[in-house]
């Protein structure tokens, strides 16, 4: 059973980055076809912008793994997985 479950083909999370390095990030997650589509939804939460991401099931190592490589070049402060 997928360990972050929130839906049966993907989860949410919420990834606390900047409006200019959400771009980044999605440019470098759709070079990998399939594994997480990102949104221009986003929160505000104290005063921090989250945005949101559906990440496949079955795909979260790699995109924990890419959000790792794409911290070196873009400040990511937080990752949480919608409730």
């Amino acid at each position: 059973m997928n360990p972050y479950y929130n839906t049966k083909e993907a989860s949410i999370f919420w990834i606390q980055t900047s409006e200019e390095a959400i771009h980044f990030i999605d440019g470098i997650i759709t070079a990998y076809d399939g594994v997480a589509n990102v949104r221009r939804d986003y929160i505000i939460k104290e005063g921090k912008l989250y945005f949101k991401v559906f990440v496949t099931d079955g795909m979260h190592d790699e995109f924990f793994s890419i959000i790792e490589r794409c911290k070196k070049y873009v400040p990511i402060t937080d990752i949480v997985i919608a409730q």
